[in-house]
């Protein structure tokens, strides 16, 4: 999964102000704290699903309220109570009254003074209700006889924002003790008990796979009312706005908080929070509120820890080999502006726009650093003025382009001089784990229907490798020429 997919996926279970960034920027414990936490014979299963990595993958910070399901003997409780502090707290739950005693003694022991242990049973976690910001599990759900009775006990639970997450060996490594957890089996369950899979994290882990559940909300009409969505999304951005520098992503369980002081139901609480949850990708704002901080962040060029490649996109670099530089360029959703300075290197006039400011300000940084000249323009893509036969060259690689929209596809087209070409990469849309709509992947085959005005030079549908790591994904790529008049 991609760092921002990733982000996006645990957005509810973090902390309202410093949210789900990347993993790389979530600060891990010192190692020799994690090894005091740690006792003997925890070391080999801490080697296969490492506290420190799990917290930071799922953006655990200081002041979460979180609950362990089946915390046993407080492999992972104590790892947790470390992360969240004294400003949060960590109930642990096991049906084994023996390995409760045991981690009392524990926490003791290591001065931990915010765990609390609850007895439950295998149908009923007992957790006070509308407290917590996440329940957690490891290794924990695969076992359990009776799945749909013990999440439908956690749901009175969860604050607006909650989650719970799960975090289970994949089929493979799953003994033979235990059920294989897949996403269809995970989906059903969480559906008949009043949840929804948000999201499936794999390749993270050398031998787990994270689940995200996220309560149901009613699907109403309202709810897909671009208007409506929109006047909620700017009552929350006004809301923003009073709050001490924001919090950045657009995670709005602070706003949560306030909508149930002002006696709005748990209920709406909760459906307007899954709205706004998901205008992260849709709405402009929402977008430079998640890239922003991205693309400030010093660079290291390790895929890994940037969270996407600094190089310039593969495809497109060897595309231009067999066109004659020279021109306009337009580098749509430019970014920190890998490629439209690789555009520049190679003689084109280069136009740079993207809605972040901090990545287009990169982007002019290198340019000046390498004696260039690049232009730069912040905008969304609806507010964008393309021009009419304006240039000779479209990159529009990975940029989330609506090109689905019939308007913006013609205004797109129209921008273009005969004769000039458009370099194209996106992704394919998937019916196992869709990309979110923001993401304007394309369904299989249709951008050459869509293009099919234009002479298409090269056309590739694959798995491959994607600029922002993770797993292959399926891509589409494509080079066309706009035809002369």
């Amino acid at each position: 999964m991609r760092s921002w997919m990733l982000a996006l996926a645990l957005l509810t279970v973090v902390s309202a102000t410093a949210a789900a960034q990347t993993a790389a920027q979530v600060p891990s414990k010192a190692p020799d704290r994690a090894a005091q936490l740690t006792e003997h014979n925890e070391q080999s299963a801490n080697q296969i699903q490492p506290p420190n990595e799990v917290m930071d993958l799922l953006g655990i910070r200081p002041g979460l309220v979180i609950v362990e399901v089946g915390a046993g003997r407080g492999r992972v409780t104590v790892h947790l109570a470390d992360r969240v502090g004294n400003t949060g707290k960590i109930y642990a739950n096991d049906i084994n009254p023996q390995a409760l005693d045991y981690l009392k003694q524990r926490v003791v022991r290591l001065g931990l003074t915010n765990v609390e242990t609850l007895l439950g049973a295998e149908d009923d976690a007992r957790f006070p209700a509308n407290t917590l910001d996440m329940v957690f599990m490891a290794w924990v759900f695969h076992h359990v006889e009776q799945p749909v009775p013990l999440l439908k006990s956690l749901l009175p639970s969860l604050r607006p924002w909650g989650a719970v997450v799960m975090v289970e060996p994949t089929p493979a490594h799953t003994e033979s003790t235990g059920r294989a957890l897949t996403r269809e089996l995970v989906s059903k369950e969480a559906a008949s008990a009043g949840f929804t899979l948000d999201a499936m994290v794999e390749g993270r882990l050398k031998e787990d796979n994270i689940f995200v559940l996220r309560p149901a909300v009613p699907d109403v009409p309202e709810s897909r009312d671009r208007q409506k969505v929109r006047a909620l999304w700017e009552q929350y951005l006004a809301w923003r706005k009073t709050t001490k520098g924001g919090a950045y992503p657009p995670d709005p369980r602070g706003y949560a908080v306030s909508l149930e002081r002002d006696g709005v139901p748990w209920p709406e609480v909760r459906r307007r929070f899954q709205i706004l949850r998901a205008q992260a990708t849709e709405q402009p704002e929402g977008i430079e509120m998640i890239y922003d901080p991205l693309y400030s962040k010093p660079l290291t060029g390790d895929l890994a820890k940037d969270g996407f490649k600094t190089a310039p996109n593969t495809f497109l670099v060897e595309s231009m080999k067999a066109i004659r530089p020279g021109g306009q360029a337009l580098d749509v959703g430019a970014g920190m502006g890998r490629n439209g300075i690789h555009l520049a290197k190679l003689g084109w006039e280069v136009t740079g726009m993207d809605l972040s400011a901090g990545g287009l300000a990169v982007m002019r940084a290198s340019a000046e650093k390498a004696g260039l000249k690049v232009q730069t323009v912040k905008s969304s893509y609806e507010a964008f003025d393309f021009g009419v036969e304006r240039w000779d060259l479209l990159a529009v690689i990975l940029a989330w382009v609506p090109v689905e929209e019939p308007a913006f596809l013609a205004r797109l087209k129209r921008s273009l001089r005969p004769g000039g070409h458009i370099v194209f990469e996106s992704n394919i849309q998937r019916t196992d784990q869709p990309f979110p709509p923001g993401v304007h992947a394309v369904q299989p085959g249709v951008l050459r229907q869509l293009f099919n005005d234009f002479d298409i030079l090269v056309y590739r549908e694959e798995d491959d490798y994607g600029d922002w790591g993770g797993p292959p994904t399926p891509l589409v790529r494509m080079v066309a020429r706009k035809r002369a008049r």
